[in-house]
């Protein structure tokens, strides 16, 4: 096996556990997670804090999620094809915000991921998952652009807001569910009753 493989191995047994136990997980229940010996995890990573950044680099990677909404059928309705898009995305804020809240909890130093993301914001760019996730939503959108008043890709970012919004705006995640598809109607079919 490479050592890329073996990285990724790492890597991938390494989220759960700091999704359950923040940055206090010992490298010898690492170890353990991946089927390795402890010093093989000092073979591939100089230290645990260059582990826990690969960590947080894999959990911010959105290629996964993309693909799955990717692979929604576009034979269901736009409706039903947002939703369940929808319901994609919220669930991979709901692993992230625990993850962070673990690792924030065990006072891991959050402030790399945020400082990245800052350079981004500061070029008045987006951050890459925005990007990656509307370019997802418009492949699920263009079937009916026909119908659409506005450019798919408008569609496409208003969604991401909205659910940014169901995310982070206090709500449980059973009642951020409970307001997508309301949400969704109002976004296709406008906030004014007929």
């Amino acid at each position: 096996m490479s050592s890329e493989q073996r990285r990724t191995e790492i890597v991938r047994a390494t989220l759960p556990l700091l999704a359950e136990q923040g940055a206090n997980v010992t490298t010898r229940a690492i170890a353990q997670a991946a089927d390795v010996a402890e010093g093989t995890v000092f073979r591939v990573f100089t230290d645990k804090g260059e582990l826990l950044r690969a960590c947080l680099a894999e959990a911010f990677r959105t290629d996964e999620v993309c693909a799955r909404i990717r692979e929604i059928s576009t034979t269901q309705s736009l409706e039903a094809r947002l939703t369940e898009g929808a319901a994609l995305v919220l669930d991979h804020f709901d692993r992230l915000g625990e993850l962070k809240r673990n690792l924030a909890a065990s006072d891991y130093d959050l402030h790399q991921r945020e400082t990245h993301d800052a350079k981004r914001a500061a070029r008045h760019e987006p951050p890459r998952f925005v990007l990656e996730l509307t370019d997802a939503f418009v492949e699920l959108i263009v079937p009916d652009e026909q119908r659409l008043r506005v450019p798919v890709e408008d569609v496409a970012a208003m969604l991401l807001g909205l659910l940014l919004s169901a995310r982070f705006d206090g709500n449980s995640d059973e009642e951020a569910r409970a307001k997508l598809a309301p949400r969704i109607d109002v976004l296709l079919h406008g906030a004014l009753a007929a």
